[in-house]
């Protein structure tokens, strides 16, 4: 099964953490139900959800609520229906992600839209969310199914405060951080949180799951989007460079900006430009934000809210689940390493 899960989750040998080893047998389970379990009745859609899933990805959101679930009280069947209406969530808003911002490839794969169409995409991202909405019903816990209608308002609302703010270089942190919480880490926040309330702890241990599974979430975002800036695009699996070129303000681009530097002023007309000498400009904003340390600033600040996520661990009592879940957290920040 261990391999079946190196294959499918893109993690290297080399690289596989003891913390998905832990929940191995879940995790295969996850995989199979997305990958076959789906009712299809159309052979498009069958063949098109096929293709997503065979994509792989990370699955850290699933493995997430595994592991607090782990230390918690144990992992249900519930919690196998949470993980995987999770995972749903996610895809489907990849897919009208992709579709947004025009992307070609995904995974290092050809995304919906551009192997079919934007029609096709909309209506298989809708299948997804529809199922997850279905998954959502099987749980019969209306504080989870509250949590979850707030997640599904924030990544919208996320979405157009990010489109509305596009080659914007007077956004603040606070937008920043809010647009990273709406977009990302409130799917993180909201399984962990869910969780826990499946097991029925008390309050504080539910506040404690949210903390964690929130600050791991703006984590991921921010290293995401230095890797944007570092990453190659076959190790990004997309286009290097592409937030940016679309006009959206992340991290390392928002450290440089605000830089007392007074290259970060040419940084801003550039930007604010909307690069209009094309690849020139765009070369020369990528070479200003590195020059004024935007990358490194940035993976600062995920170091900060990967450790910060580690500091809301004291509600999980078991020391090994605890590690693990530590671990998950060191996962998401050594991604730039």
């Amino acid at each position: 099964m261990r391999q079946i899960l190196e294959q499918n989750l893109n993690i290297k040998k080399t690289k596989w953490p003891d913390f998905f080893r832990c929940i191995n047998e879940e995790l295969v389970i996850l995989e199979d139900n997305l990958r076959h379990k789906l009712p299809t009745k159309s052979s498009l859609l069958k063949e098109i959800v096929s293709y997503i899933f065979n994509a792989g990805g990370k699955r850290l959101r699933p493995a997430t609520c595994f592991l607090v679930a782990k230390g918690t009280g144990g992992i249900t069947e519930k919690h196998m229906v949470l993980s995987e209406l999770t995972e749903l969530i996610h895809t489907a808003s990849l897919i009208h992600d992709d579709i947004i911002d025009s992307a070609k490839l995904r995974r290092g794969r050809e995304t919906i839209s551009n192997l079919w169409n934007d029609k096709i995409s909309v209506i298989t991202g809708d299948f997804l969310f529809a199922q997850a909405s279905v998954r959502l019903g099987q749980l019969e816990n209306t504080d989870i199914v509250k949590i979850y209608a707030k997640v599904l308002s924030d990544l919208c609302n996320g979405e157009i405060e990010q489109y509305s703010l596009l080659f914007n270089t007077n956004i603040s942190w606070d937008d920043y951080i809010n647009k990273s919480k709406t977009k990302t880490a409130s799917l993180f926040a909201a399984c962990s949180k869910s969780a826990a309330i499946l097991n029925n702890v008390d309050s504080l241990s539910i506040k404690m799951a949210h903390e964690y599974g929130n600050s791991l979430g703006i984590a991921f975002q921010i290293v995401d989007d230095i890797l944007d800036f570092t990453g190659s695009s076959a190790e990004l699996g997309k286009e290097a460079g592409s937030d940016l070129k679309q006009g959206i303000i992340t991290a390392p681009a928002l450290f440089a900006i605000n830089s007392a530097d007074n290259r970060a002023n040419q940084l801003k007309t550039i930007i604010e430009n909307k690069f209009n000498k094309a690849s020139d400009d765009f070369k020369k904003a990528i070479q200003l934000i590195h020059e004024l340390g935007g990358c490194e600033k940035a993976k600062l600040l995920a170091l900060e809210y990967s450790e910060k996520s580690k500091e809301s661990l004291s509600f999980i009592k078991d020391n090994e689940i605890k590690s693990y879940l530590s671990q998950a957290a060191d996962f998401v920040a050594e991604r730039i390493s």
